[in-house]
């Protein structure tokens, strides 16, 4: 899977918080990108940059 902000595949992983996770988002260790990709849909939830 790419970030759907940078196109980076190399560091995806599942956003988790010290209050738990959500198995469905996803975030972008290299840009701070963080998503929802439901179904093949991508929602983008926010639009930090590099």
């Amino acid at each position: 899977m790419n970030c759907p902000h940078c196109k980076s595949s190399n560091s995806i992983e599942i956003d988790m918080h010290s209050d738990g996770y959500a198995k469905d988002i996803l975030e972008c260790t290299s840009c701070g990108a963080v998503w929802i990709n439901h179904f093949g849909a991508i929602t983008l939830l926010n639009k930090k940059a590099a």
